[in-house]
């Protein structure tokens, strides 16, 4: 391709403006989609690339036959150490980490936060980049802390802070200074500091130190720590099956050694696989979106370069008798097709750059900036651009060069065959795109909405929780008390709790409880709370009270109060005969007294069925997380700010650190907020694109056949008849694509919505919207533009040639 190609390319795409614009926005917007797709691919691929000998590294999780000996995501405590020490031919190196939250200050800068209690070989097994401090050593001392430079940033304003200390309090509300002894700069997501969304880390302690925070890692019966191998070269997991066998059956009750088995998880692409392949569904799923949106635009490319070369067809008759060979006509098109690709993608560079907060805000992770990406990204646009120009330009560059010279040059439009299959496939699959993405749109929305608005069985409005600086005493618990109090003084209060768990923050901790027949026991989700729980949350009460407000410590005639779907498990008859019964909680001898029973609610979300609950009083085992906050329907704002207010005056030492329960709902379900959100921005810009490409091809049809149409004007056709005339074609390939669009995604979404407890039914109705609004805008869209094409005096037309 010669510097002349391009000079002649330029110049008949300057030409042809109004065609060259509507495929330039077509392709950019294609490019630009496929472009965040693969760097949201890249970010999310680099995760837990830093980390050393990445390819040995390991999380070891958990499997139980049954529901409360444990959670999957963690290990029993005593069992990474116990690998290293006793099977050092397999191991190399381990971790683990006890999650805690605490605050830490320095001076004034106060809040609470997430720690990571752990062992020593926290920086040498992975290899984190220093800015200052010994890998060796940081961790040995027990009121040591490793901290990350976020926190630096975060406490201290700059990064020199080694040697410096932090203040920290444990669960008996007593604190010491920690002195930092490394500073770990933080590039690339990890597993280690995130591990969960709600497990994160920037403050590392020692194991050293766990009778401070009152904790006991190295311990057989503890299965709630999170474990980390790094296996020797060569060793398999299927090798390590057998030691951790061994040893959990030597050191655990055997019933719990029948309920286990080990659970490895290669740290390469726990990312990936965790939350059951969520971000692996969702990169497969934005693939297969930019994929669809690039094919429109490549087909808007050939149906114009066709359509819009039949004027072209005396010049290239022309070139022709002058000697150009098929393969230089080939060439010459090909120039102008991958030209206006090259622009295309050259407009998407800065186009990422406005949109890429935006995508960024859909996928609720942040994207890197164009200059963090890296050199061979850019080398796959350009590929990409010879590539898009190729498929979308060898058609008709093939199919124009190869008419015969005649006919060229008398410039009729039969040379290229009136059939027009091609062209009618490709915009039966364009509309077909379009729809399926919007019908599939809309059902996601309206499942999204069901699980933000549907009935929980609790009343979240108006409903904040507060994270409460805990003091794992008696005392703690009466200063709590007496916090609630004066908070409910605030006029804008209606009622305060303290619990360990609320609703959404259940986690999966199940314990057995035992009823009537202790052989058999019932698995439920225990909550610590207060006695103004049920009040706060305004669950419904079926049946007697709810437990004590003013409840006596260690009384032989302990309350329990459960929902009714542990009524129904234990196999109690109804809720009013249920007060009075008895049962235990993990120990059949230790017998607790049914004061109520309260209706179901939703405990976590709709992606599984709510367990059985019981709630326990909080005096039992004083341990506390949050406060949970009932406000009076009003400003909000305003309310917040009182009670932040107050809250500092209470507690100047502890941070005011709240979320709105509609919040915390919506964190519940962000893999579909982030898939409903892409495909509204999927489906606004197919729509676009098709709207593009149907005024292009109407325009460009009506151009053609200027004589017909002012022999029909002169003959007496209405507008209503020049719409018939040229949308028929039009509206018969649309309903088509809905004969086949309807089906394929029920099918679809059907499947999608097996993932859920409680789903929308998909009917009839469903479709009837979004079909009839296509059909509408098709409708306005082809009078529109016949209209606006047809507006001409048919003399002057009829004197053409």
């Amino acid at each position: 391709m010669t510097f002349t190609n391009f000079k002649i390319a330029w110049r008949n795409i300057r030409k042809k403006k109004i065609q060259n614009l509507i495929n330039l926005i077509g392709l950019t917007l294609g490019i630009t989609f496929l472009l965040l797709v693969g760097a949201y691919m890249w970010d999310v691929h680099r995760v837990n690339s830093k980390i050393k000998n990445i390819d040995q590294q390991f999380l070891l999780q958990s499997k139980y036959k049954k529901e409360g000996f444990g959670i999957n995501l963690t290990t029993i405590g005593a069992l990474p150490k116990a690998l290293y020490e006793d099977y050092p031919d397999l191991v190399a190196n381990y971790y683990r980490i006890d999650g805690l939250t605490g605050i830490i200050a320095n001076g004034a800068t106060i809040h609470e936060e997430g720690m990571a209690l752990g062992d020593p070989s926290l920086l040498t097994m992975f290899g984190f980049e220093l800015l200052a401090g010994n890998p060796k050593t940081a961790l040995n001392n027990p009121f040591s802390v490793v901290i990350t430079d976020r926190a630096a940033l975060k406490y201290f304003g700059n990064i020199n802070v080694l040697g410096k200390t932090l203040q920290i309090k444990n669960f008996k509300g007593e604190k010491h200074d920690f002195e930092i002894t490394a500073i770990i700069k933080t590039t690339v997501q990890n597993a280690v500091m995130d591990l969960t969304k709600d497990m994160h880390s920037d403050i590392f302690l020692p194991i050293a130190n766990e009778q401070y925070f009152g904790r006991s890692v190295d311990n057989w019966n503890n299965p709630y720590i999170a474990g980390y191998l790094e296996l020797k070269a060569g060793v398999t997991t299927q090798q390590l099956d057998a030691a951790i066998q061994t040893l959990v059956h030597k050191n655990t009750d055997q019933e719990f050694a029948s309920q286990y088995s080990p659970d490895l998880k290669p740290l390469k692409s726990y990312y990936l696989d965790d939350n059951q392949g969520a971000v692996r569904k969702m990169i497969q799923t934005l693939i297969w979106i930019a994929i669809f949106i690039l094919v429109m635009a490549i087909i808007n490319f050939i149906n114009f370069s066709i359509a819009q070369h039949i004027t072209r067809l005396k010049e290239i008759g022309v070139r022709k008798i002058m000697g150009s060979s098929r393969l230089q006509l080939v060439r010459q098109l090909l120039t102008e097709y991958i030209l206006i690709v090259a622009i295309a993608a050259l407009i998407s560079l800065p186009m990422y750059c406005m949109v890429h907060p935006l995508f960024a805000h859909v996928l609720m992770r942040e994207l890197p900036s164009l200059i963090n990406l890296p050199g061979y990204f850019f080398g796959l646009l350009g590929l990409l651009t010879i590539v898009v120009g190729m498929l979308a330009g060898l058609y008709p560059a093939i199919k124009l060069s190869n008419i015969k010279i005649l006919p060229s040059v008398k410039n009729q439009f039969s040379a290229l065959g009136d059939k027009q299959l091609i062209r009618k496939v490709l915009l039966f699959f364009q509309f077909a795109v379009a729809l399926l993405l919007l019908v599939c749109t809309l059902i996601i929305s309206k499942q999204v909405n069901l699980f933000i608005n549907s009935n929980l069985g609790y009343n979240k409005d108006y409903l904040l929780t507060v994270q409460a600086p805990r003091d794992w005493s008696e005392n703690g618990i009466r200063k709590m008390e007496t916090i609630r109090h004066e908070l409910l003084q605030e006029s804008a209060v209606k009622s305060v709790s303290l619990s360990y768990e609320t609703p959404g923050l259940l986690g999966f901790n199940m314990q057995p409880a035992f009823g009537n027949n202790n052989d058999t026991d019932v698995q439920v989700q225990r909550i610590t709370s207060d006695g103004y729980f049920l009040e706060t949350y305004e669950i419904p009460l079926l049946a007697g009270t709810f437990l004590p407000k003013n409840a006596v410590t260690g009384t032989t005639n302990r309350p329990v109060v459960i929902n009714k779907k542990a009524m129904e498990d234990f196999g109690f008859s109804d809720a009013q005969s249920t007060i009075g019964q008895q049962i235990a909680l993990n120990d059949p001898k230790d017998k607790m007294t049914i004061v109520g029973v309260t209706d179901n609610f939703v405990a976590n979300s709709l992606h599984q069925a709510s367990p059985a609950i019981a709630w326990t009083d909080i005096r039992e085992s004083f341990q506390y997380r949050y406060l949970s906050i009932r406000l009076k329907p009003g400003q909000l704002s305003s309310a917040v700010q009182g009670l932040e207010k107050k809250w500092k005056q209470l507690m100047p030492d502890a941070p005011f650190k709240y979320q709105f329960m509609d919040d915390r709902i919506k964190g519940l379900y962000e893999t579909e907020l982030q898939l409903h959100r892409a495909a509204q921005i999927a489906s606004a810009v197919s729509l676009l694109i098709v709207v593009l490409g149907l005024t292009g091809l109407i325009s460009l049809s009506i151009h053609l056949r200027n004589k017909e149409v002012g022999i029909r004007k002169v003959l007496g056709a209405s507008l209503a008849h020049l719409m018939l005339l040229f949308s028929k074609e039009y509206y018969g390939i649309f309903l088509l694509a809905i004969l086949v669009t309807v089906p394929s995604s029920y099918m679809l979404m059907q499947h999608w919505l097996q993932n859920y407890i409680i789903r929308i039914e998909i009917n009839a109705f469903t479709y009837l919207l979004p079909l009839g609004i296509l059909l509408s805008m098709l409708g306005l869209l082809v009078g529109f533009i016949v209209f606006r094409a047809t507006r001409f005096n048919p003399v002057e037309k009829l004197r053409d040639e």
